[in-house]
Formats: structure tokens, C-alpha cells, sequence
């Protein structure tokens, strides 16, 4: 137990001098600055708003948009999601924009993931957890040390999970900070509305959950952390297979790259759904996101996620424990 709490802190050192974990807080610190401004102006300009007028404009839009044709598969299933959504909240008299800082970091895992910012940032610190020793020349010197080579890469491993949640846990922290500099804190036990499924091109109210606002965003980061842990075990196969850190990293944004235009391009071609990228967005698909493809349920989602997950890692160890030293 010794020995591996060990290496964890070497593999720990070793991420810290690289930078990469400045690097990506700094990212989120720039982005969540800019996006809670404009959280602000929206707020400054609310008195001036008729929240109602814009869901009925939005929803007008968007009912020419299908009526024209010109959406996808899956892109006209997130449309009629949306339209049902902002009825919902039209029929009940719910402003789901106004800002405040409860929200605001609610929102965060959502956006986050479903625009494939934190697997992004995530890549940035585990593409080369493994690979980085080939480019620093201290491969041979790790493989030769008196310790099972499992040891070491489970240890690699634990570092690079450990950092993922540092990264959502900061994400979170920072979005808080960020959003109180400027927008009502108020807002923790206030109702939040999620679980929105899509049947028959209508909207499935009877599936609709209530929950107060901080239950409703434990459970978001929650499965962000989930797939967040998955897409670690990925990123860490890839940081084996490849002996050059850019190789590593440049084939992890490919797939990340490669499967998000491949929902939107392909979403006649149902073999997609197996793809992890498809599943990752767990937070949106929770929140009432319809995903790209029929047949995706949630718990279909996790438990791809999880195949994925276990395979990679089998794969990775199989490779590593196998490495020949002077190849």
C-alpha cells in the first residue's frame, strides 16, 4: 500500500511539473469569466426583456425550421426536445434563463459536456501520462525499476482519475466564484425540471422530474464525473499505444472531433450509438437531450461508457505489462 501511494505521488509530481493541470484550469478560468459576463449583461438587461415573447419567438423559429426540412435526423429530434421543453416551461409560468449563480454553476456540467470541454481538457492531461516517458527518455529507467509493471500503470491511472475530478470539482468552484462576482446567489432550493424524453415526436411530461436545484445538480456532476472517469481510461490506452505525446493527444481530439460530426453527418447509421462519443454528453442526456440516436437510453449510455471503459484499461495493461524494454 506503501508503494503505491508512493508511485501515485511520483506520477502526481510528475503531472505538476509538466504544467498541464495550469494549463487547464486556466482554460476554464477564461472561459467561465467570459460566459458569466454575459450571464451578466443578460441579467442587467432582464427588465427590459419579456422572457415569455422570446420562448414563444424561439419556438416559432424552430417549428419553421422543422416545417422547412432542412434539419437532420438527430438534429431535428434536439429541436422538438427544445420546443417541448420551452412549453413546459411557457405553460408553467418558469423563466429558465434568468440568471443567477445557482444556475449558473448547475449549467456548467451540461455545457461542458456536451460541448466536449472537459474530455478536451481531460486529453490534455492524460494523452501522454504514459507516452510522456518516451519523450523525456525515462521510459527505459521506469520499466526497469523493481516494481510490477501493473503497479505502475494502475498508478498512472489513479493519478489521471484523481486529476479528471480535480478538474470538475475546480470547473465548479470556479463557476461559482466567477457567477458570484455578479448574479444572484440566491436560487439552491428553487424547483429544477430534468428527465424531458422525446416519444413519438412529442414530448413526454408524465417522465418530467422536480427536484430542488442543488439535488438536480449533484446528480449532473455526478454522471459527468462518470463519464469523465471513462473518457480517462480511454485517453490512458492511447497514452500506451503511442509512443509520441502528439500522436497520443492528436488521435484522442480526432475521436472526439471525428464522432460528434459523425452524429450529425451519419445519423442513419445506427453502429454510431456503439461509439463512446456518442454516450458522453451523460449530464444533457439526463437533463432531457435526446441522443443522437434511436435507442439510447440512459442506462444504455452509462453502461456503454463502462465496456469502454473496462476494455481500454484491460487492453492498456495487457500492452504495458508486456512492453519490451529496449523496443
Amino acid at each position: 500500500m506503501l508503494a503505491m501511494l508512493a508511485l501515485i505521488q511520483n506520477e502526481t509530481l510528475k503531472l505538476l511539473r509538466r504544467r498541464r493541470f495550469v494549463i487547464v484550469i486556466s482554460i476554464l478560468t477564461a472561459i467561465l469569466l467570459i460566459v458569466s459576463y454575459s450571464q451578466y449583461r443578460i441579467l442587467r438587461d432582464s427588465a427590459k426583456r419579456n422572457w415569455r415573447a422570446d420562448l414563444q419567438e424561439r419556438i416559432a423559429r424552430a417549428e419553421n425550421m422543422l416545417r422547412r426540412g432542412r434539419a437532420s435526423a438527430s438534429w431535428a429530434r434536439s429541436i422538438r426536445a427544445e420546443i417541448g421543453r420551452w412549453q413546459f416551461y411557457l405553460d408553467h409560468d418558469i423563466d429558465p434563463q434568468k440568471p443567477n449563480v445557482p444556475r449558473f454553476v448547475r449549467t456548467f456540467p451540461n455545457v461542458a459536456g456536451s460541448l466536449l470541454l472537459l474530455p478536451l481538457l481531460v486529453s490534455i492531461l492524460g494523452s501522454d501520462i504514459v507516452s510522456a516517458e518516451n519523450a523525456e527518455g525515462t521510459d527505459k529507467l521506469l520499466l526497469t525499476r523493481p516494481v510490477r509493471r501493473w503497479k505502475i500503470l494502475l498508478a498512472k491511472l489513479i493519478t489521471l482519475w484523481m486529476f479528471a475530478t480535480l478538474t470538475l470539482l475546480c470547473g465548479a468552484i470556479i463557476a461559482f466564484l466567477a457567477a458570484s462576482v455578479a448574479l444572484p446567489s440566491h436560487g439552491w432550493t428553487e424547483p429544477s425540471f430534468s428527465g424531458f424524453q422525446l416519444a413519438n415526436a412529442t414530448v413526454r411530461l408524465d417522465a418530467v422530474r422536480e427536484l430542488p436545484l442543488w439535488r438536480d445538480a449533484l446528480i449532473a456532476y455526478g454522471l459527468e464525473w462518470y463519464s469523465m472517469m471513462a473518457f480517462a481510461s480511454i485517453a490512458l490506452l492511447l497514452s500506451v499505444i503511442f509512443k509520441s505525446s502528439a500522436a497520443s493527444i492528436g488521435t484522442m481530439l480526432a475521436s472526439l472531433i471525428g464522432g460528434t460530426i459523425l452524429t450529425h453527418i451519419s445519423p442513419d447509421w445506427t453502429a454510431g450509438k456503439y461509439f463512446f462519443v456518442t454516450a458522453l454528453p451523460l449530464a444533457d442526456y439526463y437533463t432531457g437531450e435526446p441522443p443522437p440516436y434511436d435507442g439510447m437510453s440512459m442506462m444504455f449510455c452509462i453502461t456503454l461508457l463502462a465496456v469502454w471503459a473496462i476494455g481500454t484499461v484491460a487492453i492498456a495493461f495487457a500492452l504495458f505489462t508486456r512492453r519490451d524494454v529496449f523496443g
